[in-house]
């Protein structure tokens, strides 16, 4: 019999996983709050206190052990999710990882092999999909004809001290702001780039404080996407089609507060309206929706690979200085059929 309330384990408490994703979960309509890990044990017990989970694990293995452990959120730093979400998979569980999924090619791609060869489920965890504006956003794309530009920016000011500003721990705009862009880009036109153009700013070497790129896609549509970890709070996606326009003024970070889609079209303006969301709740409660029917479609694996192999082409072009070209991608259908 299918598993109709899921125990979530939590490794790696920043601060979306102790202000988003565990309240989520204790919220949720099938799951609970079973672990958390940390470092120490005197920091995960206390975190388990406050977030209400069962128990507390100084070692993030001991977590994989437990056996009412169904599903793991990964919240670790970028350059530690490639080797923590395989360690899940040997153990069995089923995986949300935050983004990114990986930091290069070969890891996703390992990762991949290491879910599906245990029929598990993994997936990359960019919590606006799940929010209801996206819904009002895809009945309206049909309207503006077809996307020929898209645009799209995630843009705050890091504090010095923040570890995404370390190389050893996979720190960057690119894999933790720009890649927010790059996924809205693929998701909306649904294709995968097939020539990349980028520039971006180093910090240090390994370490970008901002890039910008520009997506090229079979049959002419382009995306223009940017990022940055030194400037004022920004984001927006504005997607313009050969009949008209859709601006999403605060695709990526709601803040559970209501928003709009303002479709502009022949001269007239339509805003239609959507209240607060937490579409970190729709996430968790999505994620595990698919553990509890495993027939229910849903973005596979190799969403998560399309787009490191997006991000990694954008490196590459700022790293080289030139345009790169990507491969085409693989279906998933074939993917699975050559298997």
């Amino acid at each position: 019999m299918a598993e109709l309330n899921i125990g979530w384990g939590i490794i790696g408490c920043g601060n979306i996983a102790r202000h988003a994703i565990a309240p989520a979960v204790s919220a949720s309509k099938n799951g609970r709050l079973v672990a958390i890990a940390s470092r120490t044990s005197e920091r995960a017990e206390r975190l388990a206190r406050e977030l209400g989970a069962t128990r507390a694990y100084a070692g993030y293995e001991d977590l994989l052990e437990d056996v009412d452990v169904t599903a793991v959120y990964i919240g670790l730093p970028n350059g530690l999710h490639a080797r923590w979400a395989r360690a899940a998979a040997e153990a069995g569980k089923h995986v949300l990882c935050d983004k990114s999924l990986t930091l290069d090619v070969e890891s996703a791609l390992g990762l991949r092999e290491a879910f599906h060869s245990r029929g598990l489920r993994l997936a990359e965890g960019y919590m606006y999909r799940h929010h209801p504006q996206w819904e009002i956003v895809k009945c309206s794309l049909p309207a503006i004809g077809e996307i020929r530009i898209l645009r799209a920016a995630l843009c705050g000011k890091l504090a010095e001290q923040d570890h995404r500003w370390s190389a050893e721990l996979g720190g960057g705009a690119l894999f933790d702001v720009t890649c927010y862009a790059v996924n809205v880009a693929r998701w909306l036109l649904a294709a995968e780039p097939c020539r990349v153009t980028a520039v971006a700013r180093l910090r240090a070497p390994g370490v970008d404080e901002s890039t910008h790129a520009l997506l090229e896609f079979e049959g002419g549509a382009v995306a223009l996407v940017a990022g940055s970890l030194v400037s004022a709070a920004d984001q927006g996606v504005t997607i313009v089609g050969t009949e008209g326009k859709l601006e999403i003024p605060r695709p990526f970070v709601p803040h559970f507060d209501p928003t709009e889609i303002r479709l502009e079209k022949g001269g007239a303006v339509d805003v239609a309206r959507v209240g607060g969301a937490n579409h970190f709740l729709h996430q968790i409660e999505h994620f595990a929706s698919l553990l509890i029917d495993p027939g229910r479609p849903n973005a596979p694996a190799e969403d998560g690979v399309e787009n490191i192999t997006a991000c990694c082409a954008i490196r590459e072009s700022y790293e080289r200085g030139g345009a790169v070209e990507l491969p085409a991608p693989m279906p998933f259908d074939l993917w699975l059929r050559g298997r």
